[in-house]
């Protein structure tokens, strides 16, 4: 209704009206109306997305979605984020599923949307070594099954999980309509550059397109949700401010007070000054972030750029909204990352120490700036897998995340300093199964000499002897940890 919109829009402050006439050209631009879709490059499995109704589609059953190319209708050239595909070419698709039980029609919408991760690339070398991930990764077997099918094979395969087959608090992931959004272009799911040429290899770097047609295809489907829960892991987390943007300012463009939360288990926040200054430009996340009305060009070379991100993000979200972060305070992956951009520092010494650091200083700035932002810290060594899985194996993450995705107002949580009494670092075990997490006497990440506070909340009680825990990984995320430990060996080598 137009009345409405202009209603909102006059309710706006400035910074919100600028957002939001910036989001509303995108559509006018992209207009569908105007646009010729070909379902070319999809899969024989997937069914067409702009084409597809979620009416149409059977409760507790998986669905393989692909989004069409869009091109304008008067001169044949593609639309702004109108070629969805992987990095190497290959078809792309979402993945969908209604809730088992089927809904009544006054019952509320409720949506929940995991982004994949699977690291970045961002030259020949790194785009050689992750090659695997610039094509869909393998998720056709859950077709036609039911999330509680897909979650009791979880149960026997350890490592991974899927949300929408469990209860997280008194929210119920088994009542939501689950959209899961594969992750194969190696820009943290936001990139606008189509045939990047590294040395002869041709990279299709355009992860925002997948991710802005999969959002396409969700608002026309859900125009009056009660509650959508944004998650990812790694790569997947990463992004997800920036969804949350797109998601929240497309409902109040057109009178909708909904609910969204964010869970980022793991994110890669870090941007060392020598990947934004020489490789970020590949990846152009330009289009999208200018999209949300993000001062890209004032902060696309600042190392504080995640940060300047995020308290965008928090400065125009609602204090209702909770945005949770999870992270471990020894993340080998994140590590190796930090070191591949060039963040070491040139001294060649305990790396680790640094980038914790780091972490740890943006993120309680963060928290002390806005009170619907939290952070959940797990104490020991290990990354993130599907569905929150490493997070929830932690005693106090339920009670923690419960309060970030209510669908209702989220209650203030009084933190209270948790003093780490360990430092961990990871060593190789003998059995390459498993990997160690040793503590050590308190130490901070400045200095090696003086005791440490830390301002999170940690899935571990405070006690006054170290503690040494022991992570063992399943076959699968061993795989991937080796694999991304040669990336590293191979990268400084």
């Amino acid at each position: 209704n137009q009345s409405i919109v202009c209603t909102q829009i006059n309710n706006m402050n400035m910074k919100q009206r600028i957002a939001t006439f910036l989001l509303l050209s995108a559509a006018m631009a992209n207009g569908d109306d105007s646009t010729i879709i070909s379902y070319k490059n999809c899969d024989a499995n997937s069914l067409p997305a702009e084409n597809t109704s979620i009416s149409t589609l059977n409760n507790g059953q998986f669905y393989k979605m692909c989004p069409g190319s869009h091109k304008h209708s008067n001169n044949d050239t593609f639309a702004t984020l109108g070629q969805p595909k992987c990095g190497d070419g290959s078809n792309f698709a979402f993945y969908l599923t209604r809730p088992e039980q089927p809904q009544q029609e006054e019952q509320p919408q409720k949506v929940l949307i995991e982004l994949s991760g699977g690291g970045a690339c961002w030259d020949k070398g790194t785009c050689a070594l992750q090659s695997f991930f610039l094509k869909m990764p393998p998720l056709d077997f859950v077709l036609g099954m039911s999330c509680s099918d897909v979650g009791k094979i979880a149960e026997v395969s350890e490592g991974w999980d899927i949300l929408c087959s469990r209860t997280v608090g008194e929210t119920d992931f088994t009542e939501y309509n689950t959209i899961v959004i594969p992750y194969c272009t190696q820009d943290v799911h936001l990139g606008d550059a189509a045939e990047v040429l590294y040395d002869g290899t041709t990279i299709q770097h355009v992860g925002g397109h997948n991710t802005y047609r999969t959002l396409q295809w969700v608002f026309d489907n859900f125009e009056d949700p009660s509650h959508i829960v944004l998650t990812g892991c790694s790569a997947g987390a990463t992004p997800l401010p920036v969804f949350y943007h797109m998601v929240k300012e497309h409902y109040k463009a057109r009178g909708r007070n909904v609910k969204v939360n964010i869970i980022s288990d793991s994110p890669v926040y870090l941007t060392p000054r020598n990947f934004l200054e020489n490789h970020f430009q590949f990846w152009n996340h330009e289009t999208v972030m200018k999209s949300i009305g993000f001062d890209y060009d004032t902060h696309k070379e600042d190392v504080q750029y995640a940060s300047a991100v995020l308290d965008y993000v928090l400065d125009g979200s609602d204090d209702t909204d909770g945005i949770g972060l999870v992270s471990h305070n020894d993340d080998a992956i994140s590590l190796m990352y930090y070191i591949a951009m060039g963040g070491d520092d040139d001294t060649k010494t305990s790396v680790q120490p640094q980038w914790w650091s780091e972490m740890n200083n943006s993120w309680s700035q963060t928290m002390n700036e806005h009170t619907n932002f939290d952070v959940f810290i797990i104490n020991g060594s290990g990354h993130c897998s599907s569905g929150l899985y490493f997070a929830n194996q932690q005693p106090d993450f339920e009670k923690w995340v419960s309060n970030i995705v209510s669908s209702t107002s989220l209650i203030p949580v009084q933190q209270e300093t948790v003093v780490m009494n360990t430092s961990v670092t990871m060593t190789a075990a003998t059995d390459p199964t498993s990997a160690t997490t040793e503590a050590y006497e308190s130490r901070p990440v400045e200095s090696p000499v003086s005791p440490m506070n830390n301002t999170f909340p940690s899935s571990e009680s405070e006690t006054d002897t170290p503690s040494t825990a022991t992570f063992k990984a399943s076959a699968g995320h061993t795989l991937i940890a080796t694999f991304l430990c040669l990336q590293l060996c191979l990268l400084l080598g």
